[in-house]
């Protein structure tokens, strides 16, 4: 049941990874998309089957061990940038920035010489190790260490940020990633002083006695930080596919309206008609689709006509969809001159004036 349930952690991550490549491609989420590759990577090798085959194909000798904690440790560090990024006014700092770039390296290369410069690497089952040799006990407490400062920094800025957020779906996901932050550093702390406790006393029972909620926190820290860093873009783009999708059927039912008055005014339209095949799948339907409208009502205010109940009902929705598109914006307000100063006529965004095709008069 543990090996299923983290196989499709797994394959949810690497799914979000490729939703997201298009966007990094094109210069844009780019942090998110490195970080949940480096994620999607940590996972992956967490299922015992996927860790003895990779494993296998790196040598057999444990180097996927310390992959592991390297991803582990690079993964919360994009984590921490990311969080940082999207809840701090002005982006990360240059300085914020080196800071944890020193970090992770400092503990990685720490991590470096006390694998590859010791012996007990080559066990059989490195996983399974007791803690009664201190160089292998620093070794996995510099992990833990370095996971419980990036939770506490990426909880601590998840908190911060929640009383600013007034979207539902933006709190939902604050929650969820605060709470997969709590579940890491408890993962860590418990983690951290069963080592300790095994290394002083090999008959303790603290490890046996915290066995629920180590394996509780370890399942619970990426589930909910998979959740919480998800949860907004799906909704967002759920509700981004439907919306596209409603401009689309009704850039469809629009269309032979369209042609039929453009057709006695060509002057009031920018483009021409173009197949059906290509508005269902076109780019942009919703500026294509407000674009029509407007020309269609145009050329009824200029050469009136008699349109069916049914196109008036058609106008209404498409009215309807192109407003609820559209964010309303305010005129902003003029600052009163003082006596003997020029008046500052700082009028509101306007519309570009639409280009006409057709002779000019």
């Amino acid at each position: 049941m543990l090996v299923v349930l983290q196989l499709g952690v797994c394959s949810v991550l690497w799914l979000a990874t490729l939703f997201c490549l298009p966007s990094a491609i094109r210069g844009r989420r780019r942090l998110l998309f490195w970080f949940l590759t480096v994620f999607a990577l940590t996972m992956t090798v967490q299922p015992e089957p996927l860790y003895d085959a990779v494993d296998a194909v790196l040598g057999g000798v444990n180097t996927t061990f310390f992959l592991f904690h390297a991803t582990v440790i690079i993964a919360v560090a994009l984590m921490n940038s990311l969080v940082q990024l999207a809840t701090t006014e002005g982006g990360i700092s240059r300085a914020n920035r080196r800071s944890t770039v020193i970090a992770v390296t400092i503990v990685i290369g720490a991590q470096s010489v006390l694998f590859f410069g010791s012996d007990w690497r080559l066990t059989s089952d490195v996983r399974a190790m007791d803690f009664d040799r201190w160089d292998y006990t620093l070794y996995a407490i510099t992990t833990w260490f370095a996971l419980a400062y990036f939770a506490v920094s990426v909880l601590v800025a998840c908190l911060s940020d929640y009383p600013r957020q007034r979207r539902v779906v933006t709190r939902l996901s604050l929650a969820f990633i605060s709470l997969g932050c709590l579940a890491a550093l408890t993962y860590a702390v418990v983690s951290v002083w069963s080592a300790i406790s095994s290394g002083h006393d090999p008959h303790s029972t603290f490890t046996a006695s915290s066995r629920g909620v180590y394996f509780t926190a370890l399942l619970a820290a990426p589930i909910c930080v998979s959740i919480g860093l998800g949860l907004t873009t799906v909704v967002d783009g759920v509700a981004s596919g439907w919306r596209n999708a409603g401009n689309r059927v009704l850039l469809w039912r629009i269309s032979p309206l369209w042609e039929r008055l453009i057709a006695d005014s060509p002057e009031l339209s920018i483009e021409a008609p173009s197949p059906r095949l290509r508005l269902a799948f076109g780019r942009e339907p919703g500026a294509r689709l407000y674009r029509r409208y407007v020309e269609v009502r145009d050329s009824l205010l200029l050469h009136p006509r008699d349109a069916t109940a049914a196109e008036h009902a058609l106008l209404d929705a498409v009215e309807r969809q192109t407003h609820a598109d559209r964010p309303e914006t305010h005129p902003r307000r003029l600052a009163p001159a003082g006596p003997g100063d020029a008046v500052s006529v700082e009028a509101s965004p306007t519309p570009h004036t639409t280009r006409r095709r057709g002779r000019k008069p």
